[in-house]
This record gives structure tokens, C-alpha cells and sequence, in this order.
């Protein structure tokens, strides 16, 4: 089952990560911290803490699974350097861990390959501008030094025409299958709201947000 994760927030935001000044290099790493906690080695109850062969790890000592961040992952993320392959998957939850965090929303979008021709023979069917079809939106590149591999793709939208969209899916809805329009109605809804995001911006000394997909086959 394929997964469509769809946040709003500048791009300019996302290169940001790439090239960080030291507030958010330190603001990062305070969310790496929290959302990747270090494990340690659990401590053994009386005398079977002392049982066991010799290279057993002492208790309190920091397993480093496969899937653990390094602090080397997160300094070749922060200065835009060449991540290598086999740490690319780490280096996109890093990225994922951030826009979660910073992202003004998220939505999410199941569909197996089935379910997603279904969805756009149906929005074709109702009218909608083929720009604004969801497998449209792998088309503009993130523009971030970090590799992509098999099996997730990634893009952007701007946020004038994320507003497009939200016009067009809104209009398609009355002609959707009942299947296809629960997929499309919260979509729609979704969009809806990059508006009151742009006129709080300012405010916030933030850019108007645009929308960055990650998809996972």
C-alpha cells in the first residue's frame, strides 16, 4: 500500500535544513533528541546482571540499531554533504522527523495502485485539470542535496497553486464515486486551509506554505 504524506510549508523552509544557520541547527538537533531518544542496555535484576557470557554489553550501555540516527548523519544533513546510500533512508526520516514538526499540517493518503488509476480516471472524468492530479505532485523537485532511492519519491507544489487545487478538487466532488470522494473530500478540505496559513504568516516571520509530498510505494 503506497502512502501520499502531504505537509504545508515553504520549501525555502525545507532547503533551510540543508544549509542551517547555528538556531536551527540547535533547534534540530533538540528534535532529533526527542524524537530519536538514545536506548540503552536494560540493567539485570540481582545476581542474573552478573550472569551471561563475557562480551554481553554492560547495563546502560547505547545500542546502536541500524536504524539509528548518528550524530555523523545529522551534521552531513545539517551542511547539505553527500549522504550515502545505505544512510539516505535515516537521512529522509530526519527530514520527515522536522516536517512533522515544522509543518503548519500534515495529511496522509493511502492508495495501492488500483486505487489511485480509479481516483484519477474519476477526477478526469469530473473535469479536473490533469495540473492538480495527485500524480502530478512528484513532478517539481524538492532541490535539497539529499538523494531520493527506490521506493519514495518527493516533490512540491507552490502555494498558489495548492490554492488552484483546492478550487478544483472542491468543484470535482459532486462527481466523484462515494469511494473516490472519501479519499477526495478531506483532500479538498486539506487544501482549503493554505489560505488562513498564508494571511497568519507574516505574523510568524514565516513564508506562505507550499505543499511537500513524500510518497512511499
Amino acid at each position: 500500500m503506497g502512502e501520499l504524506r502531504l505537509y504545508a510549508i515553504g520549501v525555502d523552509e525545507v532547503r533551510d535544513l540543508f544549509c542551517a544557520p547555528p538556531p536551527l541547527a540547535a533547534e534540530f538537533r533538540q528534535l532529533v533528541a526527542k524524537e530519536f531518544p538514545v536506548e540503552t542496555t536494560p540493567k539485570a535484576p540481582g545476581m542474573l546482571g552478573k550472569l551471561g557470557p563475557l562480551f554481553r554489553k554492560p547495563p546502560g550501555a547505547v545500542l546502536l540499531r541500524p536504524d539509528t540516527p548518528l550524530e555523523s548523519d545529522v551534521a552531513d544533513l545539517l551542511a547539505g554533504r553527500f549522504i550515502a546510500p545505505e544512510r539516505q533512508g535515516i537521512a529522509w526520516r530526519l527530514v520527515e522527523a522536522y516536517l512533522a514538526a515544522t509543518a503548519w499540517s500534515r495529511h496522509c493518503i493511502e492508495l495501492d495502485v488500483t486505487r489511485f488509476n480509479d481516483l484519477e480516471f474519476d477526477l478526469a472524468r469530473a473535469g479536473l485539470d490533469p495540473r492538480f492530479g495527485l500524480g502530478k505532485l512528484v513532478n517539481r523537485e524538492l532541490g535539497v542535496p539529499l538523494q531520493t532511492y527506490r521506493g519514495l519519491s518527493t516533490g512540491y507544489t507552490p502555494h498558489s497553486s495548492a490554492l488552484e487545487s483546492a478550487a478544483a478538487w472542491r468543484n470535482a466532488l459532486p462527481l466523484l464515486s462515494p469511494p473516490n470522494r472519501a479519499i477526495a473530500e478531506p483532500y479538498a478540505a486539506w487544501l482549503a486551509q493554505f489560505h488562513h496559513y498564508a494571511q497568519a504568516a507574516p505574523a510568524k516571520g514565516r513564508p506562505a506554505p507550499d505543499l511537500i509530498v513524500i510518497y512511499r510505494a
